[in-house]
């Protein structure tokens, strides 16, 4: 019923995406991803990585998020109103437009991305630590 989408290019990293939430789609609420996501429409909510998983998630040209994004690596080239945090590699494509601070261990930013807000890098040993402070924080949110 489902296929798998396999090699989606978006920029200069070619992904196999497990899931993808498409242009005309609008979810308002929080994403958990264990694999890969690619998101081409809009996003009204935190997209996080799966405790113990190493997760990619990449934002379309046409992609519109409003919330956190939390993952292994990401991809954005569209637009984000919110944090992103990433414990191994982000690639800021030149169409990104960011409203939110970026802490990362690896970045790519090629020239005419967008970014409103800090740059910071940190050690991967203290983004593990931040990224299962957050996880506990959003499964109490939920359970509340």
């Amino acid at each position: 019923m489902f296929k798998k989408t396999k090699k989606k290019d978006l920029g200069k990293s070619i992904q196999d995406f497990e899931s993808i939430l498409g242009e005309t789609i609008r979810v308002d609420g929080n994403l958990v991803i264990a694999k890969s996501i690619r998101i081409d429409g809009c996003l009204n909510g935190n997209t996080l990585q799966k405790e113990g998983s190493e997760a990619t998630i990449a934002i379309a040209p046409s992609a519109q998020i409003v919330g956190d994004i939390r993952a292994q690596h990401i991809i954005v080239a569209g637009s984000v109103k919110g944090n992103i945090f990433s414990s191994g590699k982000i690639e800021l494509l030149a169409q990104a437009k960011i409203e939110g601070d970026i802490t990362y261990d690896n970045i790519g930013i090629e020239v005419g991305a967008n970014v409103t807000g800090k740059l910071l890098q940190i050690s991967s040993l203290k983004v593990a630590n931040e990224t299962g402070l957050l996880l506990s924080q959003v499964k109490q949110k939920i359970a509340n």
